[in-house]
């Protein structure tokens, strides 16, 4: 699969909370620029001793999924991480419908592993739906937003601080 821009993903209720990696799970962390998890804008120190590789880890938006389109006419996309030199794309979880997983990023793409933007609200955020159900959007479970809040999908409420998220390019 082709890349893209790397991107910074928060929702509009804590813009300085970043949507992270931690395990197997997507959660908003404090904004960090050394957690690889979240972004990297290129080389910049992990400790004292060690320099983060110029390769930067961090989210991709990838379109180059072919010319596939949510019911209303927008362009499908996965959630790509290169946390660790792997990239690992965003997908509902097979045990629990409300839950994300990672899952290994190649030349298959399932449905499951697509989402649309919904339309642009003010602000530049937007509904981050599920492809096969546009009823289904990325979402801070339970309402929270608050560090540690697991991301996950629930039905689309695109008013609320936890359901409207926003990409922002980072420049490397």
């Amino acid at each position: 699969m082709e890349g893209g821009q790397p991107i910074r993903i928060y929702c509009k209720g804590d813009t300085t909370l970043n949507m992270a990696v931690r395990g197997n799970e997507l959660r908003l962390v404090r904004d960090d620029p050394n957690d690889e998890s979240q972004v990297c804008d290129g080389v910049g120190k992990l400790t004292d001793d060690e320099e983060r590789p110029a390769f930067a880890l961090h989210w991709i938006q990838d379109y180059s999924v072919g010319r596939v389109t949510d019911d209303q006419g927008r362009r499908a996309f996965a959630l790509v991480n290169n946390l660790g030199g792997t990239r690992r794309v965003v997908l509902i979880s097979t045990k629990n419908n409300r839950q994300l997983e990672m899952a290994p990023y190649g030349d298959c793409v399932k449905l499951s592993m697509l989402w649309s933007l919904g339309v642009q609200l003010p602000g530049g955020y937007s509904e981050v739906r599920v492809l096969s159900d546009l009823s289904k959007t990325l979402n801070g479970i339970n309402g929270f937003v608050k560090e540690g809040t697991v991301v996950g999908i629930y039905s689309a409420e695109p008013h609320s601080i936890h359901a409207i998220w926003k990409f922002d390019p980072i420049n490397k």
